[in-house]
């Protein structure tokens, strides 16, 4: 293996501390197969479910060892066949199916959309696995209506502040949930209308006070557990609530009897009494939608692209490490403490 057609990757070696779980290896580069492009990396975005993984409790993630990371800037370097030619040397943003904590990734030319040289490269992960999640559930499944009421759980990171502007932009009242003052000061900032630190006090009942009875039209959860049954009890006749994470079930040993106690804190539901009180239920996993509807993760991206460049978005990045600091980019996110994108480059 020579200079030339070697690259370097963080892999999860083991489960754990993330000071003890990555090593940095030195690999040979890949070929792109069909359909892919090979992708000179920047940097790339650090999502909850890499912490999850390194931590045993992501169902989805091979097995150890192995490289996580859904998102990656950088340069077309390299096409496989039946790949649009116009994509070679362009600055790209792209989706990739594990495989971004490297410096040079292949990805699915069908999930990669060429951004400006000028848009930082935080900001570009931001618009994909966390406004790509956004967007997916206000735009292309919520059909949000100006005048309604949203309430997002962890609004302060990256999916809460981008579900903040777009719920915004449609003209809707935001309810966020955070867990410190300072949070509280950052979604103040964002345009939030009624932050919340359910650290403080508990949130279902501060709602219900100012808002009334079942006034929630929209929730947004990504933490689930028993947060989903007091979501409900705040949802509105012909609401509707997404379920697009777990991280009530991080912090804990990956454990059989830890599983079925998350889900039956989580609860079970009847269709029927969803449909009795026209309670609409949907589960977004976006590591799915890229298996097997990559043209809907494309068109999203290519969306959010268009409203950057329009400024209709702003992505918030809220830290950068650089590659050989992985695990303090790591603690920063599982700390809680982080808000917006925390983005990592080479």
């Amino acid at each position: 293996m020579t200079l030339e057609n070697s690259m370097q990757q963080i892999a999860i070696v083991k489960h754990g501390a993330a000071r003890e779980a990555f090593e940095l290896q030195q690999v040979s580069r890949p070929t792109p197969a069909s359909g892919q492009v090979l992708v000179e990396v920047e940097g790339f975005g650090l999502n909850y479910a890499d912490v999850m993984a390194r931590n045993g409790l992501y169902k989805e993630a091979p097995k150890i060892p192995f490289v996580p990371g859904y998102e990656i800037t950088g340069r077309v370097a390299g096409m496989g066949s039946d790949v649009p030619g116009e994509l070679q040397g362009k600055r790209v943003v792209g989706f990739t199916r594990f495989g971004g904590y490297a410096d040079v990734a292949l990805a699915d030319y069908r999930a990669v959309v060429p951004i400006p040289e000028d848009m930082p490269g935080g900001e570009a992960c931001a618009l994909a696995t966390q406004y790509c999640t956004a967007y997916y559930m206000t735009d292309y499944l919520g059909r949000l209506h100006a005048g309604e009421t949203a309430l997002i759980h962890a609004c302060a990171g990256g999916v809460g502040t981008a579900l903040t502007q777009l719920c915004k932009r449609s003209g809707l009242k935001v309810i966020g949930l955070c867990s410190s003052a300072q949070k509280v000061a950052y979604l103040e900032k964002t345009g939030v209308d009624f932050p919340v630190n359910y650290k403080e006090v508990d949130y279902a009942q501060a709602i219900e006070k100012a808002f009334g009875k079942r006034k929630i039209d929209l929730i947004f959860n990504t933490v689930a557990g028993s947060s989903i049954k007091n979501d409900f009890k705040l949802l509105s006749h012909g609401g509707r609530l997404f379920c697009f994470g777990g991280a009530a079930r991080s912090g804990q040993k990956a454990h059989l009897f830890n599983d079925l106690a998350f889900l039956l804190k989580t609860g079970f539901f009847s269709p029927l009494f969803m449909m009795m009180k026209s309670h609409t239920l949907i589960g977004v996993n976006m590591l799915r939608l890229a298996d097997h509807r990559i043209d809907i993760i494309g068109q999203c991206l290519h969306d959010l692209v268009d409203l950057w460049k329009k400024e209709e978005v702003k992505p918030h990045v809220g830290g950068t490490f650089a590659a050989r600091d992985i695990g303090a980019a790591h603690e920063l996110l599982e700390s809680g403490t982080s808000t917006g994108k925390v983005y990592v480059q080479w």
